[in-house]
């Protein structure tokens, strides 16, 4: 292989192996942990990338592997949040073109020390596309297919009114100092 056409297509079969659909976790995270950064890049846009090996790949040293964690919608907001904190502007831009990113992470960037990624957040800020804070991305990977974001969302909650009785009664179950149960009479 002839010097500096390491990223040209083809010339690595770790690249080829990065961009097939079906990986096992194991071969991703052994391809995370590689050195070549086209593969390292190409695993940070998988929708089925692990949690752990996804917050590796946003500490990554090149720019372009953070690039991609920025712009992947399988990002949890928290990683989301971490690369709004990021020096280069590649980085934010595909943040800002991320549809998962949340609002609030839009609003901090509107006020960010450089123009082009300002100008970016609040066109982003503009239009009404922004994504709620309620989505599949937060939940990670390795819970998604245990838990569906429906199941959580009807989870039944004790209804306590301020006017009326609560439908249940609390109940004390440790002993407190100085407290007597009521004594039935």
């Amino acid at each position: 292989m002839a010097r500096g056409f390491s990223y040209a297509p083809g010339a690595s079969d770790e690249v080829e192996l990065a961009q097939q659909e079906e990986l096992s976790r194991a071969q991703v995270q052994a391809l995370a942990g590689g050195r070549n950064a086209v593969v390292r890049e190409v695993i940070a846009g998988r929708a089925d990338l692990p949690l752990g090996t996804m917050v590796g790949l946003a500490h990554d040293k090149v720019a372009e592997v953070r690039v991609a964690v920025a712009g992947n919608p399988a990002s949890t907001s928290s990683i989301l949040d971490h690369l709004s904190h990021d020096r280069h502007a590649a980085v934010l831009h595909a943040l800002l073109d991320n549809p998962a990113v949340e609002r609030s992470v839009i609003e901090s960037l509107a006020f960010h020390r450089k123009e082009e990624v300002r100008t970016h957040a609040v066109r982003r800020l503009d239009d009404a596309t922004t994504a709620s804070s309620a989505r599949a991305g937060d939940i990670p990977p390795e819970l998604r297919d245990k838990v569906r974001l429906a199941d959580v969302m009807t989870l039944p909650v004790a209804q306590v009114s301020l006017h009326g009785e609560t439908t249940y009664r609390p109940t004390r179950t440790a002993p407190v100092r100085g407290f007597r149960p009521a004594q039935d009479a």
